[in-house]
């Protein structure tokens, strides 16, 4: 009995500890906000042309569905805000701190943003 009663502790804590780590990393219960955006599997393209955010830290989620490398930069006018790092197949993030406004988002990459890999970013 002693040792079922062991067992049945362990799992609850283990149990414990995977829900606890699961809720600290879902962007649901992280500081801020998050936007997700993809890079299409083939063409030169995102899967969106405008998203959202409230003003603050804003953490850009990316990923890249496409063989070819992709990023997501941000600026207005010609004042850079930052963005991801230029990554192929794969996801990476950044988090920035922005104020209301409307932002241009593009790839940076040669001639990605002129076949029409851009769109912008409302932050209210």
């Amino acid at each position: 009995m002693k040792n079922r009663l062991t067992v049945a502790l362990a799992a609850c804590v283990v149990a414990a500890g995977a829900a606890a780590s699961l809720a600290a990393a879902s962007p649901q219960h992280s500081a801020g906000n998050v936007v997700r955006i993809s890079a299409v599997k083939s063409g030169l393209a995102y899967n969106t042309k405008v998203l959202h955010a409230k003003a603050g830290s804003v953490t850009i989620v990316f990923t890249n569905l496409s063989p070819l490398h992709h990023n997501v930069r941000l600026e207005v006018g010609e004042k850079e805000f930052g963005g991801t790092k230029t990554i192929g197949h794969g996801s990476t993030m950044v988090t920035v701190k922005l104020a209301k406004g409307t932002y241009h988002y593009y790839c940076s990459v040669p001639g990605h943003e002129d076949a029409g890999m851009s769109g912008h970013l409302i932050v209210s």
